[in-house]
């Protein structure tokens, strides 16, 4: 380049800042200084832990883009993320394929030095970038003291060098956090951002701000930083559909077996609550006087007939045999009575007998002809009885009228009598037996419902129980802590045998 000094001044006054070289002269003498032109070769440290191909990042990628090429009054975009989040390969590919119009500026954390050696390092990579997008030289002389002010000074060249020429000039921090002690960089990131300057700074989580940055520092501004979302590969993300898959299908078994439980649950809470009216119904004082007034009908109607049919079947050899078989039939109907009614007053408006047909008493045809066969020859065996007790007794009154016997009964009636007393109490106890067997199958029927009952309230109880189980393994799953606390303590009251603070959802 020329040295640009007008004619009328001294050389003294040369601007030679962004000069390549100089030449100059005074006198036939001439001065030709060129200072080396900087390039940076960083780039080719950030391709080394760049990764091939960037996975799932293409919304990420886009809103740095977007924050790149817009206007808005953020110049720091800062993103946190966890080590294994894969922050580094995000900047990395990023600065490798930067949008168009877009000159970046990049520095990458690295493990291993102290808080002044990263400090040192930044400064030494930044500024040769800087230098480079100037077109200029690296300043000479530089010492510890001076390097810093050049650095900040570079900021401001760079950025206003590259919207000259219609680009933003975008620095890339990334590796902030406290384990690497490079905290001490923040305190070299540029607080006046001229010339459209951008800057990226990526830190670890948890990192904070340094204390000693400047109150006008743009990081002091009160803003949470972006959580950069963890990345996952296309194996990860294929398990995860797979198991998105099947949490669908199980959430959809849990909630047909939740709905089944709940028909389950309906089904015998409505059994329940019908046992629970019958039962008020049944027990009823009306209902039970009705029930005994039942038994009484039955057992007279059926009692009624026999005593004829024993009328009818004595009265052609003797009334008074008729009539002996009549008692003895009406002790049968009272030994039945005696079986049924207290059975029909518990069982109340469970007892519905038929008199009028011979079921309600036996079981089969079957079992009511062999039972009649063994009641006629019985009642034939009592109208001997009775035939024999009659010509006993005759034959005593006759010959105690002719002053040939006693007062007292001969052996011959006192055995007939002893046998016809007999004959009356198996008639009772017949009777007896068969009221039983009668009112056997409506008891049976009753205990059977009574058994459904209680199933049905086990059921209530176990479906109840499981749905309170259920509401608190949600309740310990969900992302509130007020449920997760609520689903301890419930856990907790029941097994005090408490009942649960609030009902189930």
């Amino acid at each position: 380049m020329g040295s640009g000094q007008p004619e009328d001044r001294r050389s003294r006054d040369v601007d030679a800042r962004d000069a390549r070289g100089v030449q100059v002269g005074d006198n036939n003498v001439q001065h030709n200084n060129f200072g080396p032109v900087v390039r940076s070769a960083y780039l080719a440290e950030v391709r080394r832990i760049a990764p091939a191909q960037l996975l799932s990042r293409k919304a990420d990628l886009a809103r740095l883009a977007a924050f790149c090429a817009g206007d808005g009054p953020d110049a720091y975009l800062w993103w946190e993320a966890a080590p294994e989040a894969g922050m580094t390969a995000l900047m990395s590919w990023f600065v490798l394929h930067p949008p168009a119009g877009v000159r970046v500026v990049s520095y990458f954390v690295a493990a291993g030095r102290t808080e002044r050696e990263h400090r040192a390092a930044f400064v030494d990579v930044v500024l040769e970038q800087l230098v480079e997008l100037t077109d200029g030289s690296m300043p000479a002389h530089l010492t510890r003291s001076t390097r810093e002010a050049h650095l900040f000074g570079r900021y401001t060249e760079a950025a206003e060098a590259c919207a000259r020429r219609g680009e933003r000039l975008v620095l890339v921090v990334d590796g902030l956090d406290d384990r690497r002690n490079a905290s001490g960089v923040a305190a070299l990131l540029p607080d006046r951002l001229v010339g459209g300057l951008r800057v990226v700074l990526a830190t670890g989580t948890g990192w904070r701000v340094p204390a000693d940055l400047p109150q006008r520092h743009p990081l002091r501004k009160p803003s949470r930083p972006r959580l950069l979302s963890p990345y996952v590969s296309p194996e990860e993300e294929a398990r995860r559909r797979v198991e998105l898959v099947r949490r669908d299908d199980e959430r959809g078994r849990r909630e047909a077996e939740r709905q089944r439980a709940a028909d389950e649950l309906r089904d015998a809470q409505r059994r329940v609550d019908q046992w629970r009216s019958a039962e008020a119904a049944r027990t009823t004082p009306a209902a039970r006087a009705t029930a005994v007034r039942r038994a009484l009908v039955f057992v007279g109607g059926w009692t009624g007939a026999l005593v004829l049919l024993a009328c009818l079947a004595g009265a052609w050899y003797d009334l008074r045999v008729a009539g002996i078989l009549s008692a003895q039939v009406a002790v049968g109907g009272l030994g039945a009575l005696l079986g049924l009614a207290p059975a029909a007053f518990r069982l109340g408006a469970a007892y519905d007998p038929t008199p009028r047909s011979p079921a309600a008493w036996f079981a089969s045809p079957r079992v009511m002809l062999v039972r009649g066969g063994i009641a006629l020859a019985a009642g034939w065996v009592a109208g001997a009885g009775a035939a024999d007790y009659l010509d006993a007794r005759r034959d005593r009154l006759l010959a105690r009228s002719l002053g040939m016997g006693g007062a007292l009964p001969s052996f011959e009636e006192g055995v007939a009598f002893v046998f016809l007393v007999l004959v009356a109490l198996g008639c009772g106890l017949t009777g007896l037996h068969v009221a039983r067997t009668a009112v056997g199958s409506w008891q049976e029927r009753h205990r059977a419902e009574e058994r459904a009952y209680r199933a049905a309230t086990d059921a209530v109880a176990a479906v109840t129980e499981q749905a309170a189980y259920a509401a608190m393994a949600a309740d310990a799953m969900s992302a509130k802590p007020t449920d997760r606390t609520q689903a301890y303590q419930d856990l907790l009251a029941r097994l005090a045998g408490q009942p649960r603070r609030r009902p189930p959802r």
